[in-house]
């Protein structure tokens, strides 16, 4: 009995000191790389080289983990692996030790493809005022939403009586829809477009045509026209169209509550004339009469705004609560909207000097002008070598952080409300810098944000729901709530990570129990309650689409006009493994994931038997990188203690709580007032 004790205990031994070597945990990016790209994963508890096993049990490659380093967003300890040389197309396991860590590694061309039509195609998803049928939506088709064109004129905006307005996207997880919000989700889908239009004019995901516009135009035309029949006569722009207050969790269709056009606001009058500028001369090759409604219109407004410099929208009527998107400094968006005039009008008088090194939000849309200076040298000359410059600084920024902690762009501050979003616009802003020059760091950097939404993340999960091996399965979308289906809809950013805590309370609030760790980077729950982690938005989601496109583009072979030379890459067609051959369709793995990314990729191809399936089969995956045990410090616009204002917008950290504060108030960066 001593014997068969002894030899238990010697048994249950050997397994606690084997553990630590199963306890490692590698994050990758869980759609895939790119076979002539730099790839890169994070590991963290492990120790020993990493081998990379393909399909028939050979290890194909053997790399040296870089030495750990800490990531304070995290409070992890991690190990960059560089493993760029596996460039053969196929499914891989990783190993450590012979210990199998995953096996859902996989290497394709055209990477992001199904990402750029999943994330554009959530737009449809979004429409109000038509139904979406089975043919285009799959199972998520549903009846039309907010049919009745009439919405009263409420006091707000100085005028009586009712206005036709019709289509647009509905904001985020609610019904509502915001000119503000509309304006830095259409400028950047339509910056897209501009970018790359050979691309863009062959690539289709499914989605009813309209004339001959290519599906990206045609969807954006789709919230155009609906940013239309918010114009006054007067050219000024009613502020956002709404009902007084948050519906309830019901499908589009069964929300009857009145809907009001609501405030007439400086900023948002502003945020129209550079979407509208900015249209007319993207539409005009397709409709001329088109592009010049939209000319007129952007005229109008920018005339109304000249002569109505302090309409702002400073708080919600006594009488509204929805989303107030406020403002009370509207310089950058005038800056915006005379740019973008002078760059499609050439008259000088729209010209407006300024220029950011800081990322834009809703709220700040100057990174968005610097963006059109820097990339029209001969229109604005000195200016446009200013707007490089900032361009160039904050993106060196951004790549020196990347090689430090989880080898992502992100500082531990930028994890704020609406935090993936974040990273998306910092992937942006290192395209344009890699647009600027063609050097390889920046566009590196990129891909390594996109690594991270996709699952190189302390949390092991892809943030776009419907793709990768762990993806949101409960966003805060009363669509998906509703609609009495299993999965949610495909192709939503989910807000992300951030320790704000605004939706932890008592169920009876509708809110969520503390899920929060005490890291910034992992406080994240996948609940419907969640609105401050887990809902989704359209200026959200456009970012992404951005950032996955503009990476596509360029490796089909496209590149902006302005752009420097050798920017344009070419997708190396990958010599597929013929033990695991990886096609854009590549297997997942047998779960529920793969289940949702399966049906996801019917809805955006309209046909079950389409090679288009999003590769949910990539494991999870998260870039780590070098040395620095300091904190990471978020870039943020700065604040001139001396001449500053009381009434700029600042961005506070408070008891673990991220919102921007103006006039003494507090809001969150969906414009939401924080009580």
């Amino acid at each position: 009995m001593f014997v068969k004790n002894h030899a238990l205990k010697s048994v249950a031994l050997a397994a606690l000191v084997a553990a630590p070597a199963f306890a490692a945990t590698a994050y990758i990016n869980q759609i895939g790389y790119r076979p002539g790209d730099f790839k890169e994963l994070a590991l963290v508890d492990a120790n020993g080289s990493v081998d990379f096993v393909n399909a028939a049990g050979q290890v194909v490659l053997s790399v040296t983990p870089k030495a750990a380093s800490y990531w304070d967003a995290s409070g992890q300890n991690v190990q960059l692996v560089d493993f760029s040389k596996l460039a053969e197309a196929g499914k891989y396991s990783i190993k450590v030790n012979g210990n199998v860590l995953r096996s859902d590694l996989v290497v394709k061309s055209k990477t992001y493809e199904e990402i750029v039509k999943a994330s554009i195609k959530w737009f449809y998803y979004q429409r109000a005022s038509m139904a979406l049928e089975s043919q285009y939506a799959g199972k998520w088709a549903r009846a039309a939403g907010h049919t009745n064109p009439t919405a009263e004129l409420h006091n707000s905006t100085g005028a009586s009586g009712t206005i036709n307005s019709t289509k647009g996207w509905y904001d985020a997880g609610d019904y509502g829809r915001y000119i503000v919000n509309s304006g830095i989700t259409t400028y950047t889908l339509l910056s897209l477009y501009e970018h790359f239009p050979q691309y863009f004019k062959s690539l289709k995901w499914n989605i009813p045509s309209e004339g001959s516009l290519p599906d990206l135009l045609a969807e954006i035309k789709y919230n155009l026209d609906w940013m239309l029949t918010m114009q006054a006569s007067d050219g000024g722009v009613y502020h956002k169209l709404t009902s007084l207050g948050f519906p309830g969790d019901v499908m589009p269709a069964a929300d009857n509550s009145k809907l009001y056009a609501i405030g007439k606001s400086t900023a948002g009058t502003f945020d129209f004339a550079a979407v509208m500028a900015m249209a007319s001369r993207i539409y005009k090759p397709f409709d001329a009469t088109y592009a010049s409604k939209c000319l007129e219109a952007a005229k109008k407004a920018y005339a109304w705004g000249l002569s109505n410099p302090s309409r702002n929208y400073l708080a919600n009527p006594s009488d509204v609560s929805t989303g107030a998107y406020e403002n009370d400094n509207p310089n950058d968006e005038k800056v915006l909207a005379g740019t973008e005039l002078y760059i499609t009008t050439g008259d000088a008088s729209y010209k407006q000097s300024g220029s950011s090194e800081y990322v834009s939000y809703w709220g700040d849309v100057m990174g968005l002008a610097t963006y059109e200076k820097a990339t029209h040298q001969a229109q604005f000359g000195g200016d446009a070598n200013e707007a490089k410059q900032k361009i160039l600084g904050t993106a060196d920024k951004f790549v020196n952080r990347a090689e430090s902690g989880f080898g992502v762009v992100m500082a531990k501050d930028d994890f704020v409300w609406g935090s993936n979003a974040v990273a998306s616009n910092q992937g942006v802003w290192l395209l344009h810098a890699y647009y600027l020059t063609g050097e390889q760091k920046y566009y590196k950097a990129a891909v390594k944000v996109l690594d991270y939404l996709l699952g190189k993340n302390p949390l092991d999960m892809s943030f776009v729901t419907g793709y990768g091996t762990k993806s949101p399965k409960m966003p805060h979308h009363r669509p998906s709530t509703s609609d009495n289906v299993e999965e949610p809809i495909p192709g939503m950013l989910v807000g992300g990570p951030q320790p704000g805590g605004e939706d932890v309370g008592s169920a009876a609030e509708w809110k969520c129990a503390d899920y929060r760790k005490g890291q910034a980077a992992t406080a994240y729950t996948d609940q419907r309650c969640s609105y401050a982690t887990n809902e989704v938005a359209i200026n959200w989601n456009a970012p992404l689409a951005y950032l996955a496109g503009a990476i596509e583009a360029i490796n089909s072979g496209y590149a902006p006009e302005f752009a420097a030379a050798g920017v344009a890459k070419q997708d190396v067609p990958a010599s597929s493994s013929s033990e695991a051959p990886a096609s854009s369709s590549s297997s997942a793995p047998q779960s529920s994931s793969s289940e949702v990314a399966s049906s996801s990729s019917s809805a955006i191809s309209g046909n079950s038997s389409s090679s288009v399936e999003p590769a949910s089969s990539s494991s999870s995956f998260a870039n780590v990188e070098s040395s620095s045990s300091q904190g990471t410090i978020a870039i943020h616009a700065p604040v001139d203690y001396k001449t500053m204002r009381s009434t700029q917008p600042r961005l506070r950290f408070d008891d673990q709580k991220v919102f921007i504060e103006k006039n003494g108030k507090r809001f969150d960066l969906k414009g939401h007032r924080i009580k």
